[in-house]
């Protein structure tokens, strides 16, 4: 009987008018930064995310190390650990406009490194 109960509860609650299946995806506020083996760039040159608690996982593929940062203006906001091979979770909050994410190891945002945060 509490699976039947269950089951239904779910079903009304992905009923009611103005939720769905993707508005609660979205809710999950994740931005997906890499760089690649060779060359000082990140992959992604522009990302996209929704203003409040942002996590931005970064990937670096490369034996050289790097980072993310991300900042507005000179304002510093968040700084991912410094890495090589492996992958690194961040957490910025964050209101909607445009932030710049970078590599602050020295002379590699110089290099193109630095790409547009987008928050909407």
């Amino acid at each position: 009987m509490r699976k039947l109960v269950l089951v239904v509860g779910v079903l009304v609650v992905f009923a009611l008018p103005g939720v769905s299946a993707a508005t609660t995806a979205a809710a999950v506020n994740v931005v997906h930064i890499s760089a690649p083996a060779s060359g000082l760039r990140y992959t992604q040159t522009t990302v996209h995310a929704h203003a409040g608690r942002i996590k931005i996982v970064f990937t670096n593929h490369s034996a050289l190390k790097h980072n993310v940062n991300v900042e507005k203006g000179e304002q510093e906001l968040g700084k991912s650990a410094t890495i090589s091979h492996s992958t690194t979770t961040m957490f910025v909050t964050l209101k909607a406009g445009k932030y710049n994410f970078y590599c602050s190891v020295p002379g590699h945002e110089a290099a193109g490194m630095h790409g547009t945060l987008i928050v909407t």
